[in-house]
């Protein structure tokens, strides 16, 4: 098995500040050198007047301006074949999205996944040499390959043990009741393997990144409750699901998932429903603040 170079030159692109930090140091905690860029277009910009080098370019699917195909076809353009170039979104996006991406990591995953990926290249490459390329299955996924990725797998799987009123999509009456997991505010496996790679003092500032980000979040949501703005609403849903996600923080990820599926309800008594969804994530961020506090 090829190995590829012990430390990464990396791009990281996402549009989310909250998730693009958390990217950049669980990244440079496993050793590799990482730069980021706010945007698609920022990061043209950046290759433009840089002309770097890059080893793995990292890029969130769901961002304003230029991405998807459209800025996988024109990362190619500026750097060549020569970047690992990795789609990475919180929701499994279609095929044809990821038709020009070498793989995909669906958040959240353990940084170890993109040294994973880079080794599968490197192993299908020597593939090449005594095989014909219509006879190599292109069924790599990053989620099965990656030795810590049963972690983070869990925080997917269901224990039904808790009842959440949630709406059904364009319900015109009422919400109906949907059985929803009530998982441990934090994925034990998840938190001792940060531990394992970065000092205890920048791991705690990372999770009160997380959490004071998504408060901050959460009280925009209840400003687009009362303004009814439904896209603005799933878009903050959806920020704090993949950086709750990436450290996990498995309460927060299961209910700002639960919220990025719905969205604003339609039924009778949706606002309010609304509200006390909110205010459970708000919980959640409280249990998972006193979890890490009794271990400082």
């Amino acid at each position: 098995m090829p190995s590829p170079p012990s430390l990464l030159r990396t791009l990281v692109i996402d549009d989310d500040e909250m998730s693009r930090d958390l990217l950049t140091i669980l990244l440079e905690a496993e050793g590799h050198a990482v730069d980021s860029a706010n945007s698609g277009d920022a990061a043209l910009t950046q290759l433009d007047r840089s002309r770097r080098v890059y080893d793995v370019i990292l890029t969130d699917l769901q961002m304003p301006g230029i991405a998807g195909p459209a800025l996988a076809r024109r990362l190619r353009q500026v750097c060549g074949p020569q970047p690992l170039l990795l789609a990475i979104s919180g929701s499994q996006p279609r095929a044809e999205a990821l038709a020009l991406f070498d793989d995909f990591l669906l958040k959240p995953f353990p940084a170890t996944a993109v040294t994973d990926a880079l080794l599968k290249r490197a192993s299908d490459a020597e593939s090449h040499q005594s095989r014909t390329l219509s006879a190599i299955p292109n069924t790599f996924s990053i989620a099965a390959a990656a030795s810590d990725q049963a972690s983070y797998d869990d925080m997917s799987l269901p224990t039904q043990e808790h009842v959440y009123d949630v709406p059904a999509p364009f319900a015109s009456q009422s919400p109906v009741s949907c059985v929803m997991d009530h998982p441990p505010a934090l994925n034990e496996q998840i938190y001792h393997q940060l531990v394992g790679s970065m000092p205890p003092q920048q791991l705690q500032e990372m999770y009160a990144l997380c959490i004071n980000d998504a408060r901050k979040r959460i009280a925009r949501m209840r400003q687009m409750i009362e303004e009814r703005d439904g896209a603005e609403f799933v878009r903050e849903a959806h920020a704090i699901k993949g950086g709750s996600g990436m450290l996990g923080a498995t309460e927060l990820h299961r209910l700002a998932a639960a919220l990025e599926t719905y969205g604003l309800t339609r039924g009778q008594h949706g606002e309010e429903q609304d509200v006390n969804s909110l205010d459970e994530l708000c919980a959640a961020c409280d249990r998972l603040e006193r979890i890490l506090g009794s271990r400082v």
